[in-house]
């Protein structure tokens, strides 16, 4: 599923084709939808999300949200993660809003008395399985997606009308629309986007 429809795609950029360039703006599609998820590091399709993250803590952060919920949540050092590793559910809390796991202990993976390992200790010791709502992608999101497909649309169609040049001579050398600058991500999608990034860890 993609972050916008392509019927949405035509209907915003105002391209009236006859379906000519629709295999062209669908491998555009799934281009800017990559870039979009991979630069704010979250899916925001929707589905069943399996993560591993350290134990040594008392909060772990996952990577897509708002979570609908939380279908598993095991805690094993090993990486085991039998059934007897189950993380009791009247010991942790999940704020939804934010993907957020909460243990109401000091931590997930008992600390030994007077040792602080920190957060990061134990990595890989939490398995939590989770869903999130599927067809809820945000508006900007689903705005930039628009924004980076129109702004790589028209590059394609700048090269095919240059006969694939970076330049054109015509008497003088012409430097078309964006070329000599290389075509680089606009910033008004890089803005709306930055409210939906999740920090690197």
């Amino acid at each position: 599923m993609p972050l916008e429809t392509l019927e949405n795609v035509k209907l915003s950029l105002a391209i009236d084709d006859g379906g000519t360039d629709d295999g062209l703006l669908t491998q555009l599609q799934k281009a800017a939808d990559g870039y979009i998820e991979a630069h704010c590091r979250r899916n925001f399709r929707g589905g069943t999300f399996t993560e591993f993250h350290p134990g040594g803590g008392s909060l772990v952060f996952l990577k897509n949200w708002p979570v609908d919920e939380v279908t598993l949540l095991r805690v094993d050092e090993s990486g085991e993660y039998g059934d007897d590793t189950e993380f009791p559910a009247d010991q942790y809390r999940v704020h939804p809003e934010r993907g957020v796991i909460e243990c109401l202990e000091w931590s997930f993976v008992p600390r030994l008395p007077g040792y602080d390992p920190g957060p990061n200790a134990f990595p890989r010791a939490v398995k939590v399985t989770y869903t999130t709502a599927t067809d809820a992608v945000p508006e900007p999101i689903a705005r930039a997606s628009v924004e980076l497909i129109g702004h790589w649309y028209r590059q394609a169609k700048t090269y095919a009308a240059t006969a694939q040049k970076n330049v054109v001579q015509d008497g003088t050398t012409i430097y078309p629309w964006g070329q000599s600058t290389g075509f680089k991500i606009p910033e008004a999608v890089r803005a709306m986007l930055e409210a939906y990034r999740v920090p690197a860890m």
